[in-house]
């Protein structure tokens, strides 16, 4: 059974019980029991339960542009339906105007005192539920105005993102070099830390993009990367350089990568055919007859 599964702010992934192929159609059940039809885009990986992973795109083409600018039109559909009711109260509350503008005070005793107080209260009653109506066509719109701006929105959810997210964070890399050299021109003391967030915050979102909808040789020089990036992080300090290698630790940020990884520990005698390795963290694998020894040792 192929259900959904929040993978990323903004983005639901497929989760499958078996395995499919780039350019595969399947069908996905809601949580309300409906089927949607998705195309298959890249394998993301496998959950602790065996489950595979795969991003999709719906073939309807609904997406999170679309979903917004469908619940835009409802909201505003009801601030419609509110305002309109909101009038017919107010209209209704005029009943008896004429009469009421006098400022005829309520005759106590008089035959006409229960049909006067009885028209007060019914305008009352309308004007109070025309000013409740008003204030929900308010609200509705200012909800609506919310999921406009959305609907223009591009997020990891879509396929294109990937392009408009490189060129936001070539943007903004520009941006923090400009700050740089040119300390003078930093609107406040803190301009250069917030460039520098909104750098790597992008980064993150440029190398998630390249996950769900990258090419496989953009995925394969992402896991390079990251794999470098890790290595000369390790070999920052000796100490931790030496206590990975001592206990035969390997990277990998992809199953290309890992089974390179395992099996050069099974050509060099360090691990039989049948042994595991265990992941520890960003992407350091170590094995698991070394994993106690590796938790132990000090840096």
């Amino acid at each position: 059974m192929n259900t959904y599964k929040k993978y990323c702010p903004n983005v639901f992934v497929a989760q499958c019980d078996k395995e499919y192929k780039k350019g595969d159609f399947i069908n996905i059940e809601t949580k309300y029991g409906k089927e949607v039809e998705n195309e298959i885009h890249n394998f993301l990986g496998k959950t602790k339960d065996g489950f595979f992973l795969y991003s999709i795109t719906r073939v309807d083409g609904v997406n999170s542009q679309k979903r917004a600018k469908n619940k835009a039109e409802k909201l505003n559909g009801y601030a419609a339906n509110a305002e309109n009711r909101s009038d017919k109260y107010y209209k209704a509350s005029q009943e008896g105007k004429d009469f009421l503008v006098l400022g005829e005070p309520i005759k106590i005793g008089h035959h006409s005192e229960r049909r006067h107080r009885k028209l007060i209260e019914r305008n009352w009653d309308r004007i109070g539920k025309s000013v409740a109506e008003s204030d929900k066509a308010k609200e509705y719109e200012r909800r609506a105005e919310y999921w406009e701006e959305r609907a223009s929105k591009i997020d990891l959810s879509m396929p294109d993102c990937l392009e408009y997210f490189e060129f936001e964070l070539d943007k903004a890399n520009k941006n923090h070099q400009y700050l740089l050299d040119n300390p003078d021109k930093r609107p406040h003391s803190m301009s250069l830390q917030y460039s520098n967030k909104n750098v790597k915050d992008l980064q993150d979102k440029v190398a998630t993009a390249i996950r769900l909808w990258g090419s496989d040789e953009d995925i394969q020089q992402l896991a390079n990367e990251k794999r470098d990036e890790a290595e000369k992080a390790s070999k920052k300090t000796g100490k931790a350089k030496d206590r990975i290698e001592k206990h035969h630790g390997f990277f990998a940020f992809n199953n290309d990568q890992f089974t390179e990884g395992y099996n050069n520990l099974k050509e060099n005698g360090l691990i039989q055919e049948w042994e595991k390795v265990i992941h520890i963290k960003a992407g350091l694998y170590i094995p698991k007859n070394q994993l106690e020894s590796y938790l132990n040792s000090k840096l």
